[in-house]
This record gives structure tokens, sequence and C-alpha cells, in this order.
């Protein structure tokens, strides 16, 4: 076997064919990079109240514009600040960096 992996497939909102939040998916899509940025800003800061209420105001909005593992991965990240080991909260970023670039991947904006 290669030491070649396949990328994560892309992951795309579950309302991508709903007109009414088009729009709206486009901007949070796009909006992804600067999301990521203050997530991981805040973790590196060791801000965790900053990193909670920027991961809360994320779940409704992931949710309910058809992003639920994005939803799930930003209630990882609430849960990772009141945990005791000082890794968790820096993984669970990472684990939603990583869904963000998919999510991105899966965009109608994204090259083909």
């Amino acid at each position: 076997m290669s030491g070649f992996e396949r990328p994560e497939p892309s992951l795309r909102s579950s309302r991508e064919s709903d007109p009414e939040v088009e729009f709206q998916i486009d901007a949070f899509v796009i909006g992804l990079g600067e999301t990521v940025d203050a997530l991981q800003d805040a973790e590196a800061a060791g801000q965790l109240a900053l990193l909670r209420e920027l991961s809360e105001r994320l779940i409704p909005r992931a949710r309910e514009l058809g992003y639920e593992s994005l939803s799930d991965a930003a209630r990882q990240i609430i849960d990772a600040c009141f945990d005791p080991s000082p890794d968790a909260a820096r993984k669970a970023v990472e684990s939603f960096t990583e869904l963000s670039k998919r999510a991105r991947r899966g965009h109608r904006s994204a090259a083909p």
C-alpha cells in the first residue's frame, strides 16, 4: 500500500438546492476561512470563553444552512473547552478546520 491518502469527500449542505438559502450558504461558506482563523486564534491564545462564544454562534447557523456536521463539530469545541486535557480544544478546532475545508471543496464556488 502506498503512503497516499485519499482526501475526505467534499461536504455539501443538505439545503444546497433550496433557493431561499442559496446566498446565505454562499456567504457562510466563503466566510468559513475567517471563522476558522478566529477559532484558531482564540484557542492559541487560551481564550476558552471566546472560543465557546464563537462556537455557540456557529451551531444554529450551520444547522440552519444544512451543515449539521459543522454544527456538531462546533458543539465538540464547546465540550472540549471544559475538558481538562490541554490538547482537547486544539484537537476540536483542528477537526472543525478539516470539516470546513471539506465544506469549501463541496461548495459551488470551488474549482472543479
